[in-house]
């Protein structure tokens, strides 16, 4: 029996090893398969992408472990191609690996955007909609204030980036505040281990966004 096949949009470039990981427990029996916005383009091309205006920069990762910040408009058609190869691949279900804003994607399978998924879900849980929100960059700061505000939100933002712990301390601190109902990871590169010690060092029920979207993915394939 062929396996289905559950598509990855890494908004950066493949591959992205740490994304499949996050995924297979809960999609145990697909393929999970990942592919970058920025997949065939040289860096010069990144650079002069990075080098535009920006009012909504992400942090994009590179094949060679390099980040540069691009805007949000620029990624999105881009995803937007991306994400209709691997329909036409055979995905039943394509999920963009960002938490960012992003306008619907037209595409002929289900996208799943967490940038819509996961307020929708803190909302439910919420009661007094004071949340706090980490971002992976200072950059995306105000953006994301902006996010989720219009998400409803009294939101607290500050930022920590993925895979860098030496930063959790600082950002936890921000976040230790009685008022603050619930904390969200608002990045899919911030994985479990990250969440742990996150929740540990704030007191605050911590809400990671790479988990929550993979278990929803591992339902619907």
């Amino acid at each position: 029996m062929k396996k289905k096949l559950l598509g990855l949009v890494s908004i950066g470039q493949s591959p992205r090893q740490d994304y499949i990981q996050a995924f297979k427990p809960y999609a145990p029996d697909a393929e999970i398969r990942v592919v970058g916005a920025l997949d065939g383009k040289s860096r010069d091309e990144i650079d002069r992408l990075a080098q535009q205006p920006t009012a909504y920069p992400l942090l994009t990762r590179l094949t060679d472990g390099d980040h540069v910040e691009i805007d949000l408009t620029i990624l999105a058609p881009l995803v937007a191609v991306k994400s209709q190869e691997l329909a036409q691949e055979g995905a039943g279900l394509v999920v963009v690996m960002c938490t960012g804003g992003f306008p619907e994607v037209v595409c002929d399978t289900p996208v799943l955007l967490p940038g819509k998924m996961l307020p929708a879900v803190v909302g439910a849980l919420s009661r007094t909609r004071r949340v706090g929100v980490v971002t992976p960059t200072r950059d995306q700061v105000s953006a994301a204030l902006t996010k989720w505000k219009a998400d409803g939100f009294e939101p607290i933002v500050t930022w920590a980036a993925p895979h860098v712990h030496s930063e959790i301390a600082r950002a936890a601190k921000e976040m230790a505040d009685p008022d603050v109902e619930v904390v969200v990871l608002d990045c899919m590169g911030h994985d479990e281990s990250y969440r742990i010690e996150f929740a540990l060092l704030c007191g605050r029920p911590t809400v990671l966004a790479q988990s929550l979207v993979a278990r929803v993915a591992g339902e619907w394939v």
